[in-house]
């Protein structure tokens, strides 16, 4: 994609002509890991959250050039690629999947042979798969105490994998509002006015 800026509510491209970004976004699987199978109505594997791959995510590099001719032929250009943080660094802090990193270089790489432009959304719902939502590793809310499997258990989340089938009428923005994601994100974004004793090996959590 040539340099592109805005205009108003309008991007435009360098001859300052307005450009319509026709896509898709690709795609909500990519919030859950491949492996094991991250499906949010099973609870198999749900809590070995450090041994998980996002690999494949979201379709196998093999199947990448069905997916990208059928969205060529559909007219689309534009692809929003999802990426959370648990995809890049589930494992620990500062200990990245490099066979993630380097799928993902190949699946974006062979999009823009198709002549697609990747918009990498580093994207995250409620603070984690964890608070009932995708993004952040579960080690992060172990990190300022949380106990995982209790979440559900204390009402600090609404989280399918625990509840079951039939899962409660809902917004899925609701858990934002609840314990754990609420004090994740205040955590995470305000810790060092509202929580500046809660420390993370010795380190201020924001």
């Amino acid at each position: 994609m040539k340099a592109v800026h805005t205009r108003g509510p309008w991007f435009q491209d360098p001859s300052g002509r307005t450009l319509i970004l026709r896509g898709v976004n690709l795609s909500g699987s990519s919030k859950v890991p491949a492996r094991p199978n991250g499906a949010t109505h099973l609870i198999e594997g749900f809590f070995e959250h450090l041994d998980v791959s996002f690999v494949g995510r979201p379709f196998p590099l093999e199947e990448a050039d069905e997916h990208y001719t059928r969205l060529r032929k559909w007219g689309l250009t534009t692809l929003r690629f999802l990426v959370t943080w648990e995809a890049v660094e589930h494992a620990g802090p500062g200990q990245y999947d490099q066979d993630y990193l380097d799928y993902l270089y190949e699946v974006v790489k062979k999009a823009g042979d198709y002549g697609f432009n990747v918009i990498i959304d580093p994207h995250q719902d409620v603070w984690s798969r964890f608070s009932g939502g995708d993004g952040a590793p579960g080690w992060t809310l172990e990190a300022v105490g949380f106990t995982l499997p209790l979440l559900h258990e204390t009402g600090a989340a609404i989280v399918h994998q625990v509840h079951g089938d039939p899962f409660p009428p809902m917004v899925w923005p609701t858990n934002g509002a609840r314990l754990a994601a609420a004090t994740m994100f205040t955590l995470f974004f305000g810790g060092n006015d509202f929580a500046p004793h809660t420390l993370i090996e010795g380190e201020p959590a924001q």
